[in-house]
């Protein structure tokens, strides 16, 4: 029975930390892209111009993080990658410091949101065209469905990915969704900058399940509605 357990865990965290790398460099190099467009060359000459995992990963918040979450029944979302430096003081003339830091930090998420819809996409052309995505195995006395490791990898990159942009988005800084704050809150806002860290840690490793599950249920009820659309189960 250990044994199995162990295969189920490595399982797991194979299809929670592939897909973790690859998302947040892509995360990453999507804010150092387009910071490139708008002329800040902070992130291009650090050569975080690059999908290379390498130069992205962070190994509390890419690997150590998601992995504790998997292994304690969780889902992987809360994953970081090292910062993507930026400076809004070299943005080309006539760029507004503010819009353009917004537009860097939104970057992020949605390429998130992209690579989330390719993989869905790609999952549902390959049902479309009778790639077989699952398999019968023994369970017991009977015949069970089970999905095949293309499958499971591309689904694990759709929620993934959607899960890492929500979370983003979320208005608390160091998230990319604090940058994305009208000017008014700035005067609430601002001074949580020292304590926004450890007030995100603090709330998705202390306050319940319950309650962190009310924050996260309008992003699952968008996953099942998006693999709807997409005939995707």
């Amino acid at each position: 029975m250990q044994e199995i357990d162990l295969i189920q865990y490595a399982r797991a965290l194979a299809f929670a930390l592939i897909p973790m790398i690859l998302s947040l460099s892509v995360h990453e190099c999507a804010h150092a892209w387009f910071a490139h467009l708008l002329g800040d060359e902070t992130a291009r000459d650090a050569g975080r111009l690059t999908l290379n995992p390498q130069v992205h990963i962070d190994p509390w918040g890419t690997l150590f993080v998601p992995a504790l979450s998997v292994l304690m029944g969780g889902v992987p979302f809360l994953g970081w990658a090292r910062p993507t430096p930026f400076r809004a003081d070299r943005l080309r003339e006539g760029i507004n410091r503010r819009f353009g830091t917004a537009l860097v930090s939104a970057a992020g998420p949605l390429s998130n949101v992209a690579l989330g819809l390719l993989s869905l996409s790609i999952l549902a052309l390959l049902g479309r065209v009778g790639v077989p995505l699952f398999s019968l195995v023994q369970d017991g006395d009977a015949m069970v469905a089970q999905r095949n490791p293309l499958d499971t990898f591309l689904l694990a990159m759709f929620h993934l990915n959607l899960g890492l942009a929500f979370f983003n988005l979320l208005p608390i800084p160091p998230l990319d969704g604090y940058r994305l704050l009208p000017p008014a809150l700035d005067s609430i806002a601002r001074p949580l900058e020292r304590y926004g860290f450890a007030l995100l840690m603090g709330a998705f490793l202390l306050l319940p399940s319950g309650v962190t599950a009310v924050v996260f249920r309008p992003m699952f009820a968008a996953m099942n509605s998006v693999q709807s659309l997409f005939g995707v189960t």
